[in-house]
């Protein structure tokens, strides 16, 4: 009977626990919500590239914009990638520190191929409203806003399925030019490019073209030097996907240039890739490796330094790729390697690399480096190279290692809030 007393007493006490952890519970979630309610107006961090950001200050008035991603309450990071019908996907990946509760999120902004610079700053503003009221409802502003639907009380439109007559192909051309004359210089140069694209969720392909000439001339009293620099390159791609992860392709291409003495060179290369993140979250990071082997075929304007005219190569290439974008900034870095199974010491290491990080308030460091290790220079002509067509960069000159870099600070300080907007003068 005794321990039958103390059971139920402790029972008795648990309830009792439990009861009153739950009652502080509720207390607690009282007090952050009251908490939360105390934010009046959001503050707004937003940056892109490509964006007008004037227009959506105008026509975003219920929130602060501020310069200072450390002092904000939401942080919104606009990318832009390609669709397959040649407009562009813009997407909102909406960040809080504050408001943690509510999660990261992304919405989407698409263009289509003739949308207008205004269709497009309208859309992405319209995007970045709905993407916003999660966040401004947990603020005493929320009283303020009221939504409303613009086909209220019409009757609903029918859906109709418009069948692709293009099925989903988009075509590019273009041509451009240019001269420039002087007493004792004469240049022109032009070029024409071609693409033709057909992307859905399964399959993509590219054909491409380009091409392009210049023309100099320069007297230098004594004599008159002149060269004709050409380029040529086309190349059809296709790709399929295996799985969220997985890729595999098949690359064909054309390429001749006098730069690089390459009368023609075409190229057949399978290929398969591999991604460690899921595909649709490329936008916020991306983590590839990929490899090439194939077949190819070139012949030259000169005899090469090895005695050759012409002549077929074996070759692969090894590309691992990494893009991260963060609250706190971007990273890509890209490493690639390519030889030639013929003779493995024929190879190419190529290191490039660019971050953009954010120090601390109104402060951003900025790098960027590119290296590379070069023993595949297989075109080189045996005879040389001339000075005239080292002066006017008409050829590769021959080198072992490639290396450029750059690096940037900005700093910015003084009022937190940019609401207002002037463009007088």
């Amino acid at each position: 009977m005794q321990k039958l007393t103390i059971a139920l007493a402790g029972l008795l006490l648990l309830f009792i626990m439990k009861g009153t952890l739950a009652a502080d519970k509720d207390h607690i979630n009282a007090e952050t919500h009251v908490a939360l309610k105390q934010i009046s107006r959001l503050k707004l961090f937003l940056e892109g590239t490509g964006i007008d950001f004037n227009y959506i200050r105008r026509n975003i008035d219920f929130v602060d914009f501020v310069n200072d991603p450390k002092a904000t309450d939401v942080h919104v990071i606009i990318t832009r990638s390609q669709t397959g019908g040649g407009g562009h996907n813009y997407i909102l990946n909406f960040y809080s520190s504050n408001l943690s509760h509510i999660g990261e999120y992304s919405l989407n902004c698409i263009s289509l191929p003739g949308d207008t610079d205004d269709d497009i700053r309208d859309c992405i503003t319209r995007t970045l409203k709905l993407g916003l009221m999660p966040f401004v409802n947990e603020t005493s502003n929320s009283d303020l806003i009221n939504i409303q639907y613009a086909n209220a009380g019409k009757p609903k439109p029918e859906e109709e399925l418009v069948p692709d007559k293009w099925d989903n192909w988009v075509f590019r051309a273009g041509a451009n030019g240019g001269f420039r004359l002087e007493e004792s210089i004469t240049r022109y140069n032009y070029s024409l490019n071609a693409r033709a694209d057909r992307i859905t969720e399964q399959l993509k392909l590219r054909a491409s073209y380009y091409h392009s000439n210049r023309y100099e001339e320069i007297e230098t009293g004594s004599e008159v030097l002149s060269s004709v620099s050409a380029h040529k390159n086309g190349s059809i791609n296709s790709v399929y996907s295996l799985s969220d992860s997985w890729s595999m392709g098949l690359f064909l291409s054309y390429f001749q240039s006098t730069y690089w003495n390459t009368r023609s060179s075409y190229d057949a290369k399978p290929a398969i890739e591999y991604n460690f993140f899921p595909w649709d979250e490329s936008d916020k990071r991306v983590f590839t490796i990929a490899y090439f082997a194939g077949l190819e075929n070139k012949t030259y304007f000169e005899t090469t330094i090895f005695g050759k005219d012409k002549e077929n190569l074996w070759g692969h290439n090894l590309k691992v790729d990494f893009q991260l974008v963060q609250p706190w900034g971007e990273v890509e870095t890209r490493l690639e390697g390519s030889s030639y199974l013929h003779d493995w010491s024929k190879n190419r290491i190529t290191f490039s690399s660019g971050v953009s990080f954010r120090i601390t308030r109104g402060l951003s460091f900025n790098v960027g480096f590119r290296a590379e290790n070069i023993h595949n220079q297989l075109y080189l002509p045996a005879a040389g190279v001339s000075i005239e067509d080292i002066l006017l960069g008409n050829q590769k000159l021959p080198s072992t290692f490639e290396v450029s870099g750059d690096m940037g600070i900005s700093i910015q300080f003084g009022s937190l809030y940019n609401n207002i907007v002037n463009n007088r003068l």
